[in-house]
């Protein structure tokens, strides 16, 4: 049997921890077996200690962007001709480490690059620059031999200087809830809300407590459950404060960071989903692709490409308190159409959003190159 000789791969940007959307995606690429039987890969870890302040200048960032520009030079006269896959920064300091990473792979290596956003903030920071800083970005954008996307809303990112752009939607693996499982969990009580991402003001968990507190008062029989990293103490405490004094402490509970089957339990038992995120970089969250898998239906806001994908199964959300209030009272007084959705989302999950789906086709992209 004839050997087919493997092509040769640079892996960089960050996984997990900290459990991030952009992290979990990374790692199921990485962790992909079709991957490293067709590639020899070698990784370059960016992972991100500070996501509140992504774009903070600190002595480790620099010397840890230091060490990983200076490796992927090596690694890319080293494996001669490799592929450079790099999921790209959308901070000004992380984007030019990406650059300086980008032109070693094309100039010493001699290589391809794929770029990938995982996000919405990329053509902010490339308009925030300006003199050389912004033409040396530039030059190494149309470096890029093909840049993707999360979906088509996203293409601009790249300012019209990638020639190529591609639109790979996240996905889950198909067994983190199976169709015969979806449902089995509910039980009888309260319909029940569940909150899944990092609890930090910009992903408005403050708006859905504030929200869920007014329809509890109106006399709604509903629950809130948050499961998440808490990224500003105070921040919480204050919050935790609101609901003690609103009397709502046993209805609207959090429980956490929750990871493997602790996580599932919390899909499988809820009734809705909701993120009524304002955060700016927002792309497309593993956590509503997750939420799809379990049957819910999903209430979350017009940020980066989640209008796209819950059109048939959610309900788009300006993230205000009476925004998101009316939402969940119209799913918590209409048994059908909160079932109907449930359905929708998860045959749209299987249909577009399975893990499977997203690594054969970024690896389809690379064999292309």
């Amino acid at each position: 049997m004839t050997r087919i000789k493997k092509g040769n791969l640079i892996f960089v940007g960050p996984l997990p921890p900290p459990i991030l959307g952009e992290s979990i995606a990374l790692q199921s690429l990485y962790n992909s077996k079709k991957l490293h039987e067709q590639y020899n890969v070698k990784k370059i870890n960016l992972s991100k200690k500070d996501f509140e302040h992504p774009g903070a200048i600190s002595f480790d960032k620099l010397l840890n962007d230091s060490v990983a520009i200076l490796y992927s030079g090596f690694l890319a006269v080293r494996m001669r001709k490799p592929i450079l896959y790099i999921s790209i920064s959308q901070t000004k300091m992380g984007l030019l480490r990406d650059c300086v990473m980008i032109q070693a792979c094309k100039v010493l290596g001699r290589g391809k690059v794929v770029s990938h956003l995982h996000g919405n903030n990329l053509g902010g920071t490339i308009d925030a620059t300006s003199g050389i800083t912004q033409k040396f970005i530039i030059s190494s954008l149309r470096k890029i031999d093909v840049g993707i996307v999360l979906g088509e809303k996203l293409t601009p990112n790249y300012r019209g200087h990638v020639n190529r752009v591609e639109v790979v939607s996240n996905g889950i693996p198909s067994d983190f809830i199976l169709k015969n499982e979806v449902g089995q969990g509910k039980k009888k009580g309260p319909i029940s809300l569940l909150y899944l991402s990092n609890l930090m003001f910009e992903k408005g968990y403050i708006e859905l407590i504030k929200a869920t507190t007014a329809l509890i008062h109106e006399g709604h029989n509903l629950r809130l459950d948050l499961v998440g990293g808490i990224q500003n103490e105070n921040e919480f405490q204050e919050i935790k404060h609101y609901i003690a004094e609103n009397d709502v402490d046993h209805l609207i509970q959090y429980h956490g960071l929750k990871q493997g089957e602790e996580k599932k339990r919390f899909f499988l038992e809820s009734d809705m989903m909701a993120l009524p995120t304002k955060y700016k970089v927002e792309g497309q969250p593993m956590s509503i692709i997750e939420g799809m898998a379990a049957g819910l239906p999903i209430i979350s806001s017009d940020r980066g490409i989640i209008a796209e994908l819950i059109k048939d199964c959610g309900v788009v959300i300006e993230p205000t308190v009476e925004g998101v209030k009316a939402a969940i009272k119209d799913l918590v007084t209409n048994d059908a159409e909160r079932m109907r959705l449930g359905r929708k989302s998860r045959d749209t999950f299987e249909a577009f959003y399975t893990e499977d789906k997203y690594t054969e086709r970024l690896v389809s992209i690379f064999d292309e190159l």
